[in-house]
């Protein structure tokens, strides 16, 4: 082998293992996330059930 192809060898496995680092890293800092005290949850199950008043007015005609 030549000094490119273990050059290429090594770089692949070294952006593969930073890649799934980086991944594992995420996944673990979502779960945290999600198991926090301050996680709030912004859709709920009867939703759909009410109609979504907010385009009734706009924000320009609330200022006149």
């Amino acid at each position: 082998m030549n000094y490119k192809t273990k050059s290429l060898i090594y770089f692949s496995c070294f952006v593969a293992a930073s890649t799934s680092y980086y991944l594992i890293e995420e996944h673990d800092k979502f779960k945290d996330d999600l198991n926090s005290k301050t996680y709030v949850e912004t859709h709920f199950e009867d939703e759909d059930e009410y109609p979504d008043d907010s385009e009734k007015t706009t924000p320009e005609e609330e200022l006149k």
